[in-house]
């Protein structure tokens, strides 16, 4: 039996607090400073990080649960999206229905599927601190990145609305005076149906224009062939030809003011994606594909009859003033806008009509626009004084546009009207449109009690409003005479509403820090957090339409540690949390429209424990290890068909996940060194809906680089591999009527890269 309240677990206890009081006995041993440490060869680097919005402080200072991966990891992991970000941070999941709608978990907390313009995430998504609120639609590939911090728990104060579960923040690469620039190449190949090609693409180049102007351009480019196949139409899937740029310059007039412009623009579009029908073995015998046996073998062939695809462009301009008075104060002023715009098409069961059922296809059209201001003063950064504090103003507008296109048909509609065939048949629209307009006062102010102690509270007041309008419309009855029923989940009625809502929100959080020696710090904090209230994307009735479902708001306590040992060669950074919610918003089926719906039914509570561990015990060699464990459970749960499924685990919740690592460089001569990197990621089963009945079971992806370098840094060339023993996992999972339509996540890939830096 597992034990049902990690907090509580004598040997899960044990364990992050014996790690807290290790390092103390090594600082006594090493007498060593814990910043200096870091100067010595040898020593584990010291990290930036600005999850505060108090400009940079280093990671180990900062008493929040903050995961960085840093430009170096970013390149040599080869990560380009969000998926390779999660599967390498503790407590965090990554899923993907389509292109606009990314399924981001952190801690048990997310938002599955943005099918609704009104619809709000878990988890924030900050590029240089502009929220994107439309991730999907909106977020360009990760290139040219100075870092990537993930920050657990709720964030409300500084980051607002829709952090309840976290944030994730891009830190793009800023210009700098010194000329200096990149170019990496790379070829590789899937390793399906004979070998898929794989060309990738990257380079910036910076410098100062002037005494006082820099600035940078940095381009990306990826190409791959389908690792898929449409057998029916011919046609590779799961492609894609994406490129991006981005253009930033940095000006300073004076030493008082700072001033950043920063431009973005990428393209992606693709043959659309894969899926498969696989049996649901909580349903025996049951299966909307009545003719399995004449699928492929092969889970990466499919025969939809639909042309599929996906389309997508995304922009942002941004705008940073930062000016510093003589006291050492900042007004800090963030203008920016961010622009989205999606179209695709996917097959939902990956077959034709027979053997399946019904051949349904959906289609998304989505525009985002989000319009950011952001007004602050901060305390001065040299921490002079026992007073630190920072306080602003903020105000987001954002424009969702998202229509929603389905259409099926099925062998049974010779059943005619009234019959199965009825609902399986025909084709619909929604047409959604949402404007959110989002106001905010917030603060947050550090007072050092002591040399050792500090106190700090914040808070922050939004008040959002929304005006919303979703018409519908039966494009096809299907069949003739069926004029019934649409399509699920639309019957015959449909309709044009318009509606508003306000909600307002008061999100405070508070911490208490103890630097017990110069290499640990020692924290407890509480701190809410909530995601804004909505409608139903594809309601079923006018009267479904109009009924809006309320924010979902959270509690969080944690205790944690960051510690360095061994004068800088070892880093233990810990945190045990227990979050507790309120009106749940939990996504469920409804077997009445055949359609998922959003309500709040819900109470939960989840407990876990975090850990990251780095090790250099070597000047070569560098080690890594982190991992999570979270106990979750839905409580008074009870779905829209009436089942108790209180007791059950949170969607997309794996119980425990590992990520380990190491990084060994050894010289050859003088001229050359040979850098070698493997790492593995591991994640237990987890449960894909709210049912609990489909789990996706446990795995784990192998990765591999080897490298040989110019000392000097100038060139390398690597080959490199993932997932090399060729796992098959799924990235995303639509159990429905005893089959589960399955995306498969990429295949073993494998290829070499040349990098030259000048």
């Amino acid at each position: 039996m597992r034990y049902r309240n990690i907090l509580f677990h004598p040997r899960v206890a044990a364990l992050p607090f014996g790690l807290m009081l290790a390092p103390f006995g090594w600082a006594a041993a090493s007498g060593t400073d814990v910043q200096s440490a870091t100067d010595d060869a040898g020593t584990i680097e010291e990290v930036l990080v600005s999850a505060r919005r108090r400009g940079e402080e280093r990671l180990q200072d900062v008493p929040i649960a903050v995961s960085v991966l840093s430009d170096e990891a970013l390149r040599k992991a080869g990560i380009a999206d969000l998926s390779e970000v999660a599967s390498r941070t503790p407590s965090f999941t990554f899923g993907q229905q389509i292109g606009n709608q990314q399924e981001i978990v952190i801690r048990g907390i997310g938002t599955l599927r943005l099918t609704g313009s009104a619809a709000e995430p878990s988890v924030g998504l900050f590029i240089d601190e502009v929220y994107v609120g439309r991730r999907g639609t909106a977020t360009p590939p990760l290139f040219d990145l100075e870092r990537v911090e993930v920050v657990r728990g709720p964030q409300g104060t500084l980051y607002g609305k829709n952090v309840v579960g976290g944030a994730v923040n891009l830190v793009t690469a800023r210009p700098t005076n010194e000329t200096a620039a990149r170019v990496a190449v790379s070829y590789g190949q899937f390793d399906a149906f004979g070998g898929r090609d794989i060309w990738e693409g990257s380079g910036y180049l910076t410098g100062g224009l002037t005494d006082t102007v820099a600035g940078r351009m940095a381009v990306y480019y990826r190409k791959h062939d389908g690792y898929s196949q449409n057998t029916l139409l011919d046609e590779a899937l799961d492609d894609q030809d994406n490129y991006a740029l981005r253009g930033s310059l940095s000006f300073e007039p004076s030493e008082a003011l700072d001033i950043q412009l920063i431009a973005d623009f990428s393209h992606n579009e693709s043959n659309g994606q894969s899926r498969r029908a696989v049996d649901d073995l909580s349903l025996p015998g049951v299966g909307i594909v009545v003719g399995s046996g004449l699928l492929s073998d092969n889970v990466r062939e499919s025969d939809a009859p639909w042309t599929q695809w996906e389309d997508q462009d995304t922009a942002g301009l941004t705008a940073r003033i930062d000016y510093r008075f003589g006291g050492g104060h900042t007004l800090t002023y963030l203008s920016a806008v961010r622009h989205g715009d999606f179209s695709g098409r996917y097959s939902l069961v990956g077959t034709r009509s027979p053997p399946s059922l019904t051949d349904a296809a959906n289609g998304q059209r989505e525009k985002y626009t989000g319009i950011t201001q952001d007004l602050r003063l901060s305390s001065p950064a040299d921490g002079s004084g026992p007073l630190r504090w920072v306080a602003g103003l903020y105000f987001l507008r954002e424009d969702t546009d998202v229509v929603d296109n389905s259409i099926a048909t099925t062998f049974l509609s010779v059943l005619g009207p009234g019959s199965v065939g009825d609902i399986l048949d025909g084709e619909f629209i929604y047409d959604q449109k949402n404007i959110t307009k989002s106001s905010a006062i917030y603060g947050e102010l550090s007072w050092a009690m002591t040399e050792t102690l500090s106190l700090t509270v914040g808070g922050r007041y939004t008040y959002d409003d929304k005006d919303y309008r979703n018409r519908s419309e039966c494009l096809d009855f299907g069949a003739q005479p069926d004029f019934i029923f649409c399509v699920a989940p639309l019957g015959a009625e449909v309709w044009n509403i318009r509606t508003s809502k306000s909600w307002s929100e008061f999100t405070p959080r508070a911490s208490l820090d103890w630097r017990a020696a110069e290499n640990a710090l020692f924290y407890v904090s509480a701190a809410r957090g909530f995601k804004g209230g909505g409608w139903q994307g594809k309601p079923g009735s006018e009267a479904a339409a109009l009924f809006p479902y309320d924010p979902e708001i959270a509690w969080t306590y944690e205790a944690g540690a960051k510690t360095d040992w061994a004068g800088g060669r070892i880093r233990a950074n810990v945190a045990v949390f227990h979050t507790s919610f309120d009106d749940l918003q939990v996504e469920q089926l409804d077997d009445a429209g055949l359609t998922l719906i959003i309500d709040n039914a819900a109470s939960a509570r989840i407990d876990g424990v975090e850990l990251e561990l780095q090790l250099r015990p070597l000047p070569e060699l560098q080690l890594w290890l982190s991992g999570s464990y979270l106990d979750s459970e839905y409580r008074d749960f009870i779905d829209s068909a009436g089942n108790d499924l209180s007791g059950n685990r949170l969607a997309r919740t794996p119980e425990f996940r590992f990520i380990g690592g190491a990084d060994y460089t050894v010289p050859i001569n003088d001229a050359l060194a040979l850098d070698a990197r493997v790492e593995y990621q591991w994640q237990d089963d987890m449960p894909w809906l709210v049912e609990n009945t489909v789990l996706e079971d446990s795995y784990g992806l192998l990765d591999a680089r080897v490298a040989l370098q110019a000392r000097d840094a100038q060139w390398e060339v690597a080959l490199f591999g993932k997932n090399l023993t060729d796992e098959l996992y799924r990235v995303d999972a639509i159990p429905f009527l005893g089959d589960v339509f399955s995306r498969f996540g990429a295949p073993r890939s494998y290829g070499v890269q040349f990098t030259k830096t000048f």
